[in-house]
C-alpha cells in the first residue's frame, strides 16, 4: 500500500475570518489574516507587514541577542578566572602591607607614649623630691626659730623674775638687744615652693592622646533626647529631639505645663547619666550668652 504524502500542518488560523494569519499588525502587535487589514477589517489603516518578515526579523535579533549572550558569558568567565584571583592576591597583599603599617604605627606611638611616660614621671619625682627637700629646709629654718625664740624668752623672764629695779635697769641695753631679735624672726609665710607644681606634666604629645582617646570613646551608644515638655517657647526642638535652635521670638507651638522652661531659653534631656564622660555640641555662632549646665549642678 503506498501511504499518500500529507502536506504541512496548518496554522492557527484568525478567529474572527477562519484565515491564516499571514500578516503581523505592527500597532496592535499581534498576528491577523488577510482579512483583518482589509476593508471593514479591525486592523484598516494600521500600519502591516507579511508575518514571515516580522519572524525574520526576530530571528535575526535572537541571533544578535544569542552573540551578545556569548560574548558576555566570556567575558565573565574571563573575568572569574583572571581578573578574581588577582583581586583575591592584591586584597591578601594589601592586608598584609596594612597589618605591618598598623602595627609600625602603634608601635611608634607605644614606643612615644613610653618615652613621654618615662620623662613625665621623672619630671614628676624630681618635682616631688624639690617640694620634699624645700618643706625639710623649711622645717628646719623654723625649728631653730623656735629654739631662738624660746632662748630669747626664758632670757626675759629670767630677767624679769630675778633682777631688782638697778639691774633690770643695767640690763636695758640687753633687753632691747633680745626683743630686736626676737622682732627680727618674721612669721612663717606661704611659698609656692612649698608646693607640688602639677605643671610639670604639661605636654603637649599627652594632652593630644588624652583628647583623641576621649573623643574615641564616645561611641554614640547613649541616645540622648531632648524633654519636650521642658522646651523653652524660645527654643525650637527638631523632630528627632535631639536639636535646640533659639527663636528670637517667643514661640505659641508648645502649650504651657508646670514643667515647661518658660523665662530662660532652657531645656532638660530626658536620658539621665550616673557616671561616665558625655558632651554635647553647641553652636553659639556670635552669641556669647549661652550656658550648659548639668541638672542640679552649681553655677
Amino acid at each position: 500500500m503506498s501511504a499518500e504524502s500529507s502536506g504541512p500542518e496548518p496554522g492557527p488560523l484568525c478567529p474572527e475570518h477562519g484565515q491564516a494569519l499571514s500578516w503581523f499588525c505592527c500597532s496592535e502587535r499581534r498576528p491577523v489574516c488577510a482579512a483583518c487589514t482589509g476593508l471593514g477589517g479591525r486592523c484598516r489603516g494600521h500600519r502591516v507587514r507579511r508575518a514571515e518578515e516580522r519572524a525574520e526579523e526576530l530571528r535575526n535579533k535572537i541571533v544578535d541577542q544569542c552573540e551578545r549572550l556569548q560574548f558576555q558569558s566570556a567575558s565573565i568567565t574571563k573575568y572569574v578566572a583572571e581578573v578574581l584571583p588577582g583581586k583575591n592576591q592584591g586584597a591578601v597583599s594589601t592586608a598584609s602591607a596594612a597589618r605591618e603599617l598598623v602595627i609600625q604605627r602603634l608601635g611608634l606611638v607605644r614606643s612615644l607614649c613610653e618615652s613621654e611616660e618615662q620623662r613625665l614621671l621623672e619630671r614628676v619625682h624630681g618635682e616631688e623630691e624639690r617640694a620634699h627637700q624645700s618643706i625639710l629646709t623649711q622645717r628646719v629654718h623654723w625649728t631653730e626659730a623656735l629654739q631662738k625664740l624660746d632662748t630669747i624668752r626664758t632670757s626675759l623672764v629670767d630677767m624679769l623674775t630675778h633682777l631688782d629695779d638697778l639691774q633690770l635697769i643695767q640690763k636695758e641695753q640687753e633687753i632691747f638687744e633680745r626683743t630686736e631679735e626676737a622682732e627680727g624672726i618674721l612669721d612663717p609665710q606661704d611659698s609656692d615652693k612649698l608646693n607640688f607644681n602639677e605643671k610639670c606634666i604639661r605636654s603637649s604629645l599627652l594632652t593630644q592622646l588624652w583628647v583623641t582617646a576621649v573623643l574615641g570613646s564616645f561611641s554614640g551608644t547613649e541616645d540622648v533626647r531632648i524633654d519636650e515638655r521642658t522646651v523653652s517657647p524660645f527654643l525650637q526642638l527638631s523632630d528627632d529631639r535631639r536639636t535646640l535652635t533659639f527663636n528670637a521670638k517667643k514661640s505659641k507651638a508648645y502649650a504651657d505645663g508646670p514643667e515647661r522652661f518658660d523665662h530662660w531659653p532652657n531645656a532638660l534631656a530626658a536620658t539621665s547619666f550616673q557616671a561616665g564622660l558625655h558632651t554635647w555640641m553647641v553652636n553659639v555662632q556670635n552669641s556669647c550668652a549661652y550656658k550648659v549646665q548639668p541638672d542640679g549642678s552649681e553655677d
